[in-house]
């Protein structure tokens, strides 16, 4: 016979496990009939950006020279003066050998005449100390953004530094001996030069750049304004051209590209646009619409024009570009969480506005929803621009602006991080969620 504490546990345990089923039950029901998804908004930015690729264009010219064994002390993208050297040209590799010994030594020189004119102190090695850092800095920023040339400057910058600092702490008791041993070394090496030696100069005041590429005599602006489509896929480089370096003139610097003509509705000679390289400059360039093609089979040549970071663009020649039209940012939503909504419109005192027909007034608010605790909150949204999958909204200040209280705008301000209903059945303002 079953004892009845025995039979009151097995009913009380069969009872809470009825009643878990039912809960489930009816939850499962209650989604089903009323299912609702979520997600998260975040920031973000949009562009309206077109792909394009073409050259860049400068008014520039090759410095001719005869030889192999070609040396120049400027960097790229420095500016020369007239008549200036930009290059030197030796008629054998032990000319070339001696003068770069001769270069060496003569910075030996003026790091140990700088070294001997420091006076010993703290203040002396702090400041040493400071050019070694700052100079450390400089090698690695420019090491990590990938421009070679920089990060070679900058090491000889940090070579420098760090022989000085060194010639600092050893004390200047033996430097004049050293400086007089290098002073002779120069005068013997300077009187042995070889005086076949050739030396290219400006003809005017330019950028120097060591890059010949053969397209200096096939671009340039003003050929670049006369382009048609066709003639713009006929461009190469001239496979004759030679030079030892070469020298860009002026300020300005042009990019050239082919566009569809429907992509060339937003432009006008001299209106503003934001072009971003994908490689060589690192920021996105501000430049102006120099000039656009007649139209041709549906394309258009379109010329940009920059007056900034000419001296950056010395060894750029064949570019990929987003010509970005436009720029948006705000909160992304998906597309299924934006409504248009009737919404009662009511005074500042919170009572209902009627029309002549002694009805409720409403207006269309464009809305989101977003979790409000256990609730379903409506928040007004201007839409700033879409997308296939997404939107991009913001707050429509407006509206916020008309309620009563900061409390009550700020409850209706969607924010980044707010979980926005993508799905839910009969949704409405206020509707319990969970």
């Amino acid at each position: 016979m079953m004892k009845a504490g025995s039979l009151v546990l097995k009913l009380t345990f069969a009872g809470v496990l009825l009643i878990a089923i039912l809960y489930f039950g009816l939850s499962l029901i209650s989604y089903m009939m009323d299912p609702y998804k979520t997600t998260v908004s975040y920031n973000y930015v949009s562009e309206n950006a077109v792909a394009v690729s073409g050259y860049v264009v400068r008014d520039e010219a090759a410095l001719e020279g005869s030889g192999d064994l070609v040396y120049s002390s400027r960097s790229e993208g420095e500016r020369v003066s007239k008549n200036g050297t930009a290059a030197l040209i030796y008629q054998n590799a032990q000319a070339l050998s001696d003068a770069n010994l001769l270069r060496n030594l003569e910075d030996q020189l003026e790091q140990l005449v700088y070294a001997q004119s420091l006076a010993a102190g703290t203040q002396v090695t702090a400041r040493l100390d400071d050019e070694v850092v700052s100079a450390l800095v400089g090698f690695r920023e420019t090491l990590a953004g990938g421009s070679l040339t920089a990060a070679s400057d900058n090491a000889e910058k940090l070579r420098a530094a760090v022989l000085k600092r060194s010639y600092a702490y050893s004390g200047t008791g033996d430097l004049q001996t050293e400086i007089a041993s290098l002073q002779e070394q120069i005068a013997q090496l300077s009187a042995s030069a070889d005086p076949g030696t050739t030396r290219v100069t400006a003809p005017e005041a330019g950028l120097f750049s060591s890059l010949v590429d053969g397209y200096e005599g096939v671009l340039d602006p003003e050929m670049a304004r006369e382009l048609t489509p066709s003639a713009y896929k006929m461009i190469a480089p001239d496979p004759e051209a030679s030079g030892v370096c070469k020298i860009v003139y002026g300020s300005k610097w042009y990019f050239l590209t082919v566009m569809s003509s429907g992509d060339c509705k937003g432009l006008d000679t001299g209106s503003k646009i934001v072009l971003r390289f994908q490689k060589g400059l690192d920021r996105d360039i501000d430049m102006k619409v120099d000039y656009i093609s007649p139209a041709e089979n549906g394309q258009r040549v379109v010329l940009f024009v920059s007056e900034k970071y000419l001296n950056l663009t010395t060894l750029l020649r064949s570019q990929n570009a987003l010509v970005i039209f436009d720029s948006y940012s705000g909160i992304r939503v998906p597309r299924s969480a934006v409504r248009v909504e009737a919404v009662p419109v009511t005074d500042a005192d919170g009572s209902p506005v009627l029309d002549s027909n002694g009805e409720q007034k409403t207006e269309n608010v464009t809305c989101v929803y977003s979790l409000w605790g256990v609730y379903a909150r409506r928040k007004p949204v201007n839409v700033l621009w879409q997308e296939d999958e997404f939107i991009l909204v913001a707050p429509d200040e407006t509206y916020l602006a008309a309620m009563t209280s900061s409390d009550a705008q700020e409850g209706r301000r969607l924010r980044a991080g707010d979980q926005v209903i993508t799905a839910a059945a009969d949704l409405y303002d206020g509707k319990v969620i969970r």
